[in-house]
């Protein structure tokens, strides 16, 4: 597929010195994988309406048939499609979707066929990076902007916090739960200053709104209490719920996944969304919903003609993703599955200095629905750890 017309555009834009010390106040200044500042402050992505709309709405497609495939999947009660050994981990998915466990926040990535239409790329959809800044990190530098400018006709597709401050107190969490943060960690075990620590705090500020009162530990501080069957804090007090910023696939490889199915402890996102962030779920799509607008062909062996991108089914952030053309090297199938097969339909590219710069879309979603916008860009053409977050302008 040839690279798209983007139906949007990278404006030079001029940030102002009081968000350029907040993002040295946040830490988000310092150098990412290529040198660069994790913010980019001299552009931002302009959109109008109409290209909103058509991410919001590819967005609102593919999780509604998302649903549809993990109501079929579980009926069916078999998981060799995903791979799933785990009698535990299957059956802790099964409870959590008839449960109606909610789901918390993901980020569909999509790119842009030649007609503009929206793609899916991938769908990060257990604990990805970037909520904080795609929220309020990304509402800030707009106020900030605009007050500069005096551009009162300009606004942002950005409704993660009001989003965040509806679903957080309809999901049942007590008044006491944890959030256990996947990542580095400190001399004493606890979270370090990680983006998963950064998201977490987020939440907690956002449930303490509900009067919800979450303590923040890492995983590796989480426990087991086989009297209480429920897992436990960093005190040891066994927890009534707890929310994760880790991978339920990471789980799934630990000791103590075996005791998910007489677990009291009510986990959030629920099990089920394992499903959702395995990319073998992409190629589950086409093969129920082929020629869907927005869905790439996409398969678990590669087809014998076409151009075709192969990536992990549970890797993260472009790692092991080969293009079309590109020699594919050894993948540590232990760690992130075997690979799958999408058609390559390659990002938009814009020039930036003397180089460019190719520009992921993103809608992020809250409790299953879409909340908000957010682009990132790379030097290269896969969106990878050193992707640079850009705001945005919605204008028109």
């Amino acid at each position: 597929m040839p690279a798209a017309m983007p139906p949007f555009r990278r404006e030079s834009v001029q940030t102002p010195a009081l968000f350029l010390g907040r993002l040295r106040e946040l830490g988000l200044d310092i150098p990412n994988g290529d040198g660069e500042p994790w913010w980019v402050t001299d552009a931002a992505y302009v959109i109008d309406a109409a290209v909103s709309e058509a991410l919001l709405n590819a967005a609102t497609d593919v999780q509604k048939r998302c649903y549809q495939a993990v109501e079929e999947l579980v009926a069916s009660g078999d998981y060799a499609y995903f791979g799933i050994r785990s009698q535990a981990m299957q059956a802790a998915i099964a409870q959590s979707w008839r449960a109606k466990d909610a789901p918390l926040y993901g980020r569909m990535d999509f790119s842009f066929a030649p007609d503009g239409t929206p793609m899916l790329l991938d769908y990060e959809a257990d604990a990805p990076f970037g909520l904080a800044e795609a929220s309020f990190v990304q509402w800030e530098w707009f106020e900030s902007w605009q007050s500069v400018t005096g551009r009162d006709g300009d606004s942002q597709e950005n409704l993660l916090y009001e989003k965040l401050s509806e679903h957080i107190p309809r999901m049942g969490l007590p008044s006491s739960c944890a959030i256990a943060c996947g990542g580095a960690t400190d001399d004493r075990g606890g979270p370090a200053d990680t983006t998963e620590r950064f998201d977490a705090e987020y939440l907690v500020e956002i449930a303490a709104k509900a009067n919800i009162a979450p303590r923040i530990c890492a995983i590796g501080q989480v426990g087991w209490d086989p009297d209480a069957q429920r897992f436990t804090d960093d005190r040891d007090e066994p927890l009534e719920a707890l929310v994760k910023i880790y991978p339920w696939d990471w789980m799934e490889e630990e000791p103590n996944i075996e005791v998910l199915p007489q677990c009291r402890t009510r986990i959030y996102p629920g099990a089920w969304v394992r499903l959702l962030a395995d990319k073998t779920m992409m190629a589950l799509l086409w093969h129920m919903f082929p020629d869907t607008a927005n869905l790439l062909p996409t398969f678990l062996d590669r087809p014998p003609q076409g151009e075709w991108v192969a990536k992990p089914r549970r890797g993260w952030d472009g790692e092991h993703v080969f293009l079309p053309g590109q020699p594919i090297g050894a993948v540590p199938e232990d760690e992130v599955g075997p690979l799958l097969f999408q058609a390559h339909c390659p990002l938009p590219v814009f020039p930036v200095g003397a180089g460019q710069a190719h520009c992921a879309a993103s809608v992020w979603m809250i409790g299953g629905q879409p909340a908000g916008i957010s682009f990132r860009e790379s030097r290269g053409p896969v969106t990878g750890p050193a992707a640079r977050f850009v705001p945005h302008i919605l204008r028109g």
